[in-house]
């Protein structure tokens, strides 16, 4: 069959308005990995704060995807720059686990790699689907995204590389990971709308027009430093005032403790990081127990309390050094709040230690980066020499606070002292 014979379809998007989609993405979009993210919250569990924010990985996906055919209008990339670049844009998000970066560290410690390498190697191999659904699946003649990128000789190892930030071409992978990304422009905005927080509100069209590529790298023109500020600055506030808000990590530690707990006592989690959410907590419900109970709590919003706070503060090296050093991993963690739990004669799963700058680094690695060349006569500057808030940013803690011990009102007191003896 002729490609180009493909029918096309329109999807409405509350962002970017109506979006084009044929050939290539329409076969993207229609494949089970990709249909999976309209299960998947962009936010996590953020609409237990923000009633609005509700919206999917699908969407999004869409919506990076529009960008890139914008950038490549304006830009006029090759025909095969904007076919890689389009596969990227609906793919890049195919290894999250349920509520997004909620379980990030969980899966980092369970399975030993992060959503981006889970994605690609759903990209070379597919997804690992119940045995019953895919055989129906095959038998409806449904394409997963191992062969529609075979149909379009498109090869997976270089979407990958996009994905990851490390393509042979450095501007293809710089448009999808760096500092100032399409992925990010698409997220803000999107979550700015749908949690009506106002601050992740940025000027899409001044970067789009102000984004340019020399000598293979993506560079901003001089006239676009302020929309860049604008966009970091917008990024920053959003990660303290919506992405870690205290409310919203109290909720996604209770789930991350739920699904700890039923790994160790069920096999009904078995690939978990490749349900939906709905799936994830039908059968956290089914396991009974504790994490029933946390389910249900997060069901009628009964969240768990600080009995415990250290204030955000500047760190310097060192300190940063021996934070990152004691509270690194998801294991380390645990073994902290069991100690303290104990400690206050507290059942373990009783007391989740939020330590949210460890977090911040393994869901948003660009969130120190700030160094995107500028174009000024010719030459190249990095951003944070003409640009004092660039700097600023880059020294800015993020976080409300650096540590919180959560628990039961009830045992706030009991909690705070063993706190204060553990740590």
């Amino acid at each position: 069959m002729d490609l180009s014979e493909k029918s096309e379809k329109t999807i409405h998007d509350p962002i970017h308005g109506s979006i084009r989609i044929e050939g290539l993405a329409l076969d993207l979009l229609d494949t089970p990995e990709v249909q999976r993210l309209r299960g998947i919250h962009q936010l996590g569990l953020a609409h237990l704060v923000f009633p609005g924010g509700n919206h999917s990985r699908f969407e999004h996906s869409l919506g990076v995807l529009h960008l890139v055919r914008k950038f490549g209008e304006i830009r006029r990339l090759e025909e095969e720059d904007l076919k890689l670049l389009s596969a990227a844009a609906i793919l890049h998000d195919l290894g999250h686990p349920p509520f997004s970066h909620t379980l990030e560290p969980l899966m980092i410690e369970h399975l030993k790699k992060n959503h981006v390498r889970v994605g690609c190697e759903i990209l070379m191999r597919g997804t690992e689907i119940d045995e019953r659904e895919s055989k129906r699946l095959n038998s409806w003649g449904v394409q997963r995204v191992a062969e529609v990128l075979e149909k379009y000789r498109i090869d997976p190892r270089e979407v990958c590389a996009v994905i990851k930030g490390k393509h042979v071409r450095p501007y293809l992978a710089e448009l999808m990971n760096s500092e100032v990304d399409l992925d990010q422009m698409d997220f803000l905005l999107r979550d700015a709308h749908f949690t009506g927080v106002a601050l992740g509100m940025i000027d899409v069209d001044r970067l789009m027009r102000t984004l340019t590529i020399q000598r293979k790298r993506l560079v901003i023109l001089n006239k676009g430093v302020e929309a860049v500020e604008g966009l970091l600055t917008a990024r920053a506030l959003m990660y303290t005032s919506v992405y870690f808000h205290p409310t919203v990590r109290a909720a996604e530690l209770m789930l991350a403790n739920a699904v700890e707990r039923a790994l160790h006592e069920s096999d009904r989690l078995t690939s978990f990081n490749l349900m939906t959410d709905a799936e994830l907590i039908e059968k956290l419900y089914e396991a009974g127990g504790y994490s029933r109970e946390m389910i249900m709590r997060l069901k009628y919003r009964l969240l768990f309390k600080p009995a415990y706070e250290e204030k955000r503060k500047k760190l310097n090296e060192k300190e940063w050094n021996t934070w990152l050093k004691k509270f690194r991993t998801w294991h380390d963690l645990q073994e902290l709040q069991n100690m303290i739990a104990d400690k206050g004669g507290v059942p373990e799963g009783y007391v989740l230690l939020d330590v949210p700058i460890t977090d911040l680094l393994l869901s948003e690695p660009r969130i120190g980066k700030v160094e995107i060349p500028v174009l000024i006569d010719g030459h190249r500057f990095r951003l944070s020499e003409v640009s004092p808030i660039a700097s600023a940013l880059k020294e800015r803690a993020t976080p409300r606070y650096l540590l919180r011990v959560l628990t039961l009102p009830k045992f706030a007191k009991r909690i705070n002292k063993a706190t204060r003896l553990v740590l």
